[in-house]
């Protein structure tokens, strides 16, 4: 999953290597039912870093992931604060940085790639806790013409599940307002309050990416029943709590807890088509809807590590 006019090029000087990319019957642009690379073989990325001088297109992507990478790693030093709030039974929401630097760059480069193919829409973040993730997003939403909301109670969590407790991960309005107006873009956040059941209901906006962290099953079950409909043909899904070996099944989601339970539950007892797999960082997943099974998800996070990994990322 790169941008389009770096696919372009790629068909153009390496037609094997762009294949899979240009498959005209697949679902959506994160997917493809051709033969894709193994997850260890590079060839892509390696064309990438050979054709960087000559071509603007990568080098504009490249320049990209390293701006958003510095911004987010300023996010995250200077928001830094011990939670007086903090409640959470195992002591999570102690520190105020919820996600952050390099932990939300996979989704800063599919912001830019769906940007690249025309996708239009909001990005709806549901869960923020103090900001950090909201203030991150503001800065590539921002530069890259998407509207961000950011929706949470802004009072806690709305119950107990598993080691989560009523109230855990608190940030209020006006203490989130300030953090994206210290450290993000404020312009280009709209703020919506109140339990998801409530504020969503009504939800018709047409949505580019939804991001999920609202920790609880239920708060998940709650966004995607108001929220699902409205997401992009080529849209897609990231969400945190997700983890290798016990919330994935090859491509499928596990009925486990939390946000996987609230997944798998949503799309089970709709029979909706979907697909599921690590979306390049420690508890984030990439879930891609209506894709069908006969196809692949193209993003790999071995590849996105090994090609963020040699711009030093």
């Amino acid at each position: 999953m790169y941008p389009r006019p770096i696919i372009e090029e790629l068909a153009a000087s390496a037609p094997p290597l762009a294949a899979a990319y240009l498959d005209p019957a697949r679902s959506s642009l994160h997917v493809t039912g051709r033969p894709v690379p193994d997850a260890g073989d590079f060839a892509v990325e390696d064309w990438m870093f050979a054709h960087a001088d000559a071509s603007p297109a990568v080098a504009a992507y490249f320049d990209y992931l390293r701006r958003a990478k510095g911004r987010f790693d300023a996010v995250s030093q200077s928001l830094g604060y011990w939670n007086e709030d903090a409640s959470h039974s195992l002591g999570h929401d102690r520190w105020s940085v919820g996600w952050g630097g390099a932990s939300l760059l996979s989704i800063a480069a599919a912001l830019y790639t769906l940007r690249s193919y025309g996708v239009g829409g909001v990005v709806l973040e549901c869960g923020v806790f103090k900001g950090s993730s909201t203030a991150c997003l503001s800065l590539v939403c921002e530069e890259l013409g998407y509207p961000l909301v950011a929706a949470d109670s802004f009072e806690g969590l709305p119950d107990g599940e598993g080691h989560y407790g009523k109230g855990d991960f608190k940030g209020s309005l006006d203490e989130v307002r300030a953090n994206v107006e210290k450290l993000g873009t404020p312009q280009a956040v709209r703020y919506v309050k109140g339990w998801y059941s409530e504020s969503l209901q009504g939800w018709n906006e047409p949505i580019a990416l939804l991001w999920v962290d609202v920790d609880l099953q239920r708060s998940a079950l709650d966004v995607l029943e108001r929220v699902f409909p409205s997401l992009d043909p080529n849209g897609v899904i990231y969400s945190d709590g997700f983890t290798k070996g016990v919330d994935f099944d090859g491509d499928r989601i596990m009925l486990t807890g939390g946000e996987p339970a609230g997944f798998y539950r949503f799309f089970q007892d709709r029979g909706l088509d979907y697909k599921a797999k690590p979306g390049g960082a420690k508890g984030l997943a990439m879930i891609v809807p209506r894709c069908k099974a006969d196809e692949t998800i193209l993003f790999v996070e071995d590849k996105f590590a090994y090609l963020t990994g040699r711009l030093g990322l």
